[in-house]
């Protein structure tokens, strides 16, 4: 079966993978970039074929929601449109004011024992 024979699902089917991978990406707080050898596999364990730039560059230009997943792509690799993006600044997670977990264990373990034994 040839790519134009089944276009219409392969992208549908292409932009279900690719939200999947972008939550994953969003769940671990990376930036997701992927080869089309990586997209390819993906997509052969769903029974098509490869992916190369160019089919990629058609299905994009044709389908506005490939175009909210995907934040850039060239010749090599797509990258995906997750929170935390490529060479950005992640955010930072509030840390608790107070002493460290480490702090307080050293503390603990030098001072002396208030138990008494028998």
């Amino acid at each position: 079966m040839r790519l134009f024979e089944v276009e219409d699902h392969f992208t549908d089917d292409l932009v279900t993978v690719l939200r999947n991978q972008l939550g994953r990406g969003d769940a671990k707080h990376t930036s997701l970039v992927l080869s089309y050898d990586a997209l390819s596999n993906i997509m052969k364990n769903m029974g098509y074929g490869q992916i190369d730039y160019d089919g990629f560059k058609k299905m994009y230009d044709d389908n506005e929601d490939l175009k909210s997943i995907v934040q850039n792509f060239n010749a090599d690799k797509v990258t995906l449109s997750t929170k935390t993006q490529p060479d950005s600044d992640q955010e930072k997670i509030d840390q608790p004011s107070g002493p460290s977990v480490d702090q307080m264990a050293s503390s603990a373990a030098s001072e002396p024992s208030s138990i008494h034994q028998p």
